[in-house]
């Protein structure tokens, strides 16, 4: 005789979107997530302030940082949302790009010594026996 099981997995994260402005309308090539909103208030403000501050141009340097702002929220669009926090991915990632040594999964780090200090837990199987309930 067959059992049903029944596995119950937490709900996933959705990403919190931001669609239209306070009047109704929708935002121009919108929605946006919550991370991309962030990042071009903070890119807005950088780029205001090196406007103000910087010996160039102030047309120039603010039309070059409007642009740079709309090319990275872009890009930060196109990440995937796989519920894994940004900022781990970022980490994760500017660690790949500026330390090019080899990572493990674990954050232990890999070098001479780490096989002195390593433990390697052998895959096993478990066998799952199915119990009739008294039927």
């Amino acid at each position: 005789m067959t059992q049903t099981i029944k596995v119950f997995t937490p709900i996933k994260r959705v990403p919190t979107m931001i669609g239209k402005a306070q009047n109704g309308q929708k935002l121009p090539f919108g929605p946006y997530t919550l991370p991309q909103v962030a990042v071009a208030a903070v890119l807005l403000l950088v780029t205001s302030v090196c406007a103000l501050n910087s010996p160039l141009n102030p047309a120039i340097t603010f039309i070059a940082g409007v642009a740079l702002t709309a090319m990275v929220v872009f890009a930060l669009g196109l990440v995937p949302y796989t519920g894994v926090r940004l900022t781990s991915r970022v980490w994760w990632l500017g660690r790949l790009v500026l330390r090019r040594k080899p990572a493990s999964a674990s954050g232990m780090p890999v070098d001479v010594d780490s096989a002195r200090n390593t433990l390697f837990i052998e895959e096993s199987v478990v066998a799952i026996l199915a119990v009739d309930g008294g039927r």
